[in-house]
């Protein structure tokens, strides 16, 4: 009988300590699950994930040029002196000096294909800025006896005085010479300076406006925000609506990657570039120096590089 109490008192023991082991088990289980549900409600999830999981905020914001700019005036002034300096070089020498060996062999080229023609001035087009450094577009103008002038332009890089780096741009033909910087017509404002604080206002004025990749369906719905930004709106809404469209949840995948300024017409341009996981794009911004003022954005580079 005896025995028999022990195997009693023995199993019981151990049916205790079994019960007991499950209870702490199961309290401990549940108190981390709820730890887990509370770590996992303190996460914050990005809204533009949520929203929109293709627009990732990758943070990639293009390399921008320094738009701090003093006098562009006394600028397109020394631009205006060094391509006279190119030209009467030329006139002397009778040599494209400022063009590499390989482009100096293909103008020439060009130029004699007959012997009736031949480069009877070289003028300046425009001068701005890129990642590069300054440059200036000039044209080589190429009579015969023909009512036709043809223009080779190229794009030149310098510093001070020297010529750093050529690049032909390309042809055109016309019945009258390019259009070139005016010699003694100062710049007036040339709205470089203010185009960052411009582009800021772009900026805040489509977050404001709650046109998002979801809720914009055309160009058109960009109309008002163009107005509101001082733009023309059936020349803007277009680059409006794909820089919002294609733009990261706070805006920071565009920047200003160079400007161009010209004398006719009398226009400053200033280059955004805005890049995806898929495209890059890019915006001409329109400042009217006539005006003061900026009077619209467009998709694509504008210039007059090699209009006629």
């Amino acid at each position: 009988m005896k025995k028999l109490n022990k195997k009693h008192i023995t199993w019981i023991t151990i049916l205790v300590i079994l019960i007991l082991v499950i209870i702490m088990y199961i309290f401990n289980i549940a108190n981390i699950k709820n730890k887990t549900i509370d770590r996992i409600s303190e996460i914050t999830i990005p809204f533009s994930l949520i929203v929109n999981p293709n627009n990732v905020d990758k943070n990639v914001t293009p390399k921008s040029i320094d738009t701090n700019v003093s006098d562009l005036n006394n600028e397109k002034f020394h631009v205006i002196k060094l391509v006279n300096n190119l030209d009467t070089t030329y006139q002397q020498t009778k040599k494209f000096s400022f063009l590499s060996n390989d482009q100096q062999k293909q103008l020439n080229d060009k130029v004699h294909d007959q012997s009736h023609q031949y480069i009877y001035k070289i003028t300046s087009l425009n001068f701005g800025r890129d990642l590069n450094g300054k440059y200036l577009t000039i044209s080589c103008n190429q009579y015969n006896d023909t009512k036709q002038i043809k223009s080779y332009r190229y794009r030149l890089h310098y510093k001070g005085n020297q010529i750093t780096t050529s690049k032909y741009l390309g042809s055109t033909s016309a019945k009258y010479p390019p259009k070139y910087l005016l010699d003694g017509i100062v710049l007036g404002q040339d709205g470089i300076k203010k185009s960052k604080s411009f582009t800021q206002q772009i900026k805040t004025a489509i977050i404001n406006s709650n046109l998002t990749t979801n809720s914009a369906s055309n160009p058109g719905e960009f109309n008002q925000l163009a107005i509101n930004l001082g733009l023309d709106p059936d020349e803007s809404n277009k680059a409006l609506f794909n820089l919002a469209r294609y733009s990261n949840s706070r805006l920071t995948n565009f920047s200003i990657i160079g400007y161009e300024l010209a004398d006719v017409p009398r226009t400053s341009r200033i280059y955004i570039k805005q890049v995806d996981r898929k495209k890059t794009r890019y915006y001409t911004l329109n400042y009217d120096r006539n005006k003061a003022k900026y009077i619209y954005i467009q998709n694509g580079i504008s210039s007059n590089s090699l209009s006629k």
